[in-house]
């Protein structure tokens, strides 16, 4: 059976490892993590309960990488984020991907694979990826890019990624293809049929996933509810498909009126 060695940087609780092994199962291919990286300690702990191995802390403290074949990494998003201040590579947080590839450079993997917000696309009218392109490609490996909505994999959630693949010394054909879903981010449409010859995908929920009679802790407080209830107009059906930001999330709650004189 083949196997592939490969690293998890940014690992957060395990999310593109798991997916990554999965796929390769599905393939028949053996799968070994020989490192992981995150420097959250309420992640690492989260992530060695979920592998039964605890990451390293923060990657900038990793002068080399071992041997293997494939890089995972989802480096932070914060500075490329439509949320955050988009602040890019002025942000302490967007010059890490020059560490991912300082690091690459130690020990040159066959392959890679990053995950960032779309807003990467965008940023600085593109210079930002640009500038990644350069990177990538200047060490000799492919560069390719792909927006993908995790609605559109079975997920309960209508989230859109930038996924950047690079192969060293080869460019691959992929029959991929970027696929946002909803035009609307905000949005959610329950059914979607990407094409003409292509049968509708069912509407995934969160409630699909939920367990049945879970605990009573993990209620959403009271004064979470009325706050929901308030931004709402008190219809808590009008939920589904909603993401609150800090501009639409604007209403007071339990706020005692002042008594008259």
């Amino acid at each position: 059976m083949t196997k592939i060695r490969f690293i998890d940087l940014f690992a957060g609780i395990g999310g593109m490892r798991l997916g990554f092994e999965e796929a390769a199962r599905s393939l028949n291919i053996e799968t070994d993590c020989v490192l992981s990286s995150e420097i959250d300690p309420d992640a690492r702990w989260v992530y060695e309960q979920n592998f039964g191995t605890q990451p390293c802390g923060d990657i900038r403290e990793l002068e080399t990488l071992p041997t293997h074949d494939l890089l995972l990494a989802g480096f932070p998003c914060q500075s490329f984020s439509y949320a955050g201040k988009k602040e890019g590579f002025g942000d302490t947080r967007g010059t890490l991907f020059f560490e991912i590839m300082r690091l690459i450079d130690t020990c040159k993997p066959k392959a890679f694979i990053f995950e960032n917000v779309r807003g990467l696309v965008s940023h600085d009218r593109g210079r930002t990826l640009e500038t990644i392109q350069y990177e990538i490609q200047n060490r000799g490996y492919s560069f390719d890019a792909f927006l993908l909505n995790s609605t559109n994999f079975g997920l309960p959630q209508n989230r859109v990624r930038i996924y950047i693949i690079g192969i060293l010394n080869f460019s691959p054909q992929y029959e991929l293809i970027s696929d946002v879903g909803s035009p609307d981010s905000h949005s959610y449409h329950h059914t979607q049929q990407l094409s003409l010859f292509s049968s509708p995908r069912p509407e995934i929920k969160v409630l699909n996933i939920l367990e049945d009679n879970p605990d009573r802790k993990y209620d959403c407080s009271a004064e979470f509810v009325a706050a929901l209830k308030c931004v709402l107009n008190d219809n808590l059906d009008r939920l589904h498909g909603i993401r609150f930001t800090p501009g639409n999330w604007d209403c007071e709650v339990n706020v005692v009126p002042k008594k008259s004189n």
